[in-house]
């Protein structure tokens, strides 16, 4: 009797288009995104079974790069079609990368310009959400993080978190923003002491934290601006 598995019979948790679902790209092995890729198996074995003798064919997953599709096709259950698949992945993660490396960076230095940013991502947000916009020694924008969500009369900052992200990606400057979704941008009074405490550590880390955007319904503040910083 034959009692081997297909992917159907694996547990959720563990089947690549499952897996990525709940747990995103990150938590597959090289395997199972190769296995995502050419979508199934061939000859008795699973998509992940072919992924995997794929690989160890080779020293390292960076031989996709250059192999051609006829090389791909010497392993057992990679067809013309599968070859295609994971050169056109491999493609297209070249030019995702290429546009990315190349596209030019938003300079958020001056308050109008962070205001614009900011509005553009908060402003129709039915909770009350913070992010921070890593910059570098430029201020042009690395990426934005999103540290917390809360409700319009509570919102829990965890400052080293904020640190933590800025240093992760080598940042020069901070810009914090948060939304009020009442609509109405002046800061409370519990947004000022946060914004007094973070600039201070930065500081101490020599990270600049340039400015605090609040956005309301119809306008928002600086607090740079307005004289808090």
């Amino acid at each position: 009797m034959n009692t081997k598995l297909t992917i159907q019979d694996w547990p959720l948790a563990d089947r690549p288009y499952e897996k990525m679902e709940q747990l995103g790209p990150k938590a597959l092995s090289d395997a199972e995104l190769v296995a995502a890729v050419i979508s199934s198996g061939m000859n008795g074995k699973t998509s992940v079974e072919i992924a995997m003798e794929l690989l160890a064919t080779y020293d390292n997953i960076g031989f996709l790069q250059m192999a051609s599709l006829e090389e791909l096709q010497k392993v057992s259950g990679i067809g013309r079609v599968k070859a295609i698949r994971i050169k056109a992945a491999v493609e297209l993660g070249n030019r995702v990368n290429n546009y990315v490396a190349n596209q030019e960076r938003e300079q958020l230095g001056s308050c109008h310009k962070a205001i614009l940013y900011f509005e553009n991502q908060l402003r129709f947000l039915p909770r009350e959400e913070f992010h921070l916009a890593l910059l570098n020694i430029k201020q042009e924008l690395i990426r934005t993080v999103q540290v917390s969500t809360g409700d319009i009369k509570s919102i829990e900052l965890d400052a080293r978190e904020i640190f933590r992200e800025a240093i992760r990606s080598n940042a020069a400057g901070i810009i914090l923003a948060h939304n009020h979704p009442s609509g109405d941008p002046t800061p409370s009074e519990r947004d000022i002491i946060t914004t007094k405490k973070i600039f201070e550590m930065g500081k101490q880390l020599d990270i600049h934290i340039l400015d605090h955007i609040i956005i309301g319904a119809k306008e928002s503040i600086s607090l740079k601006a307005a004289g808090y910083m």
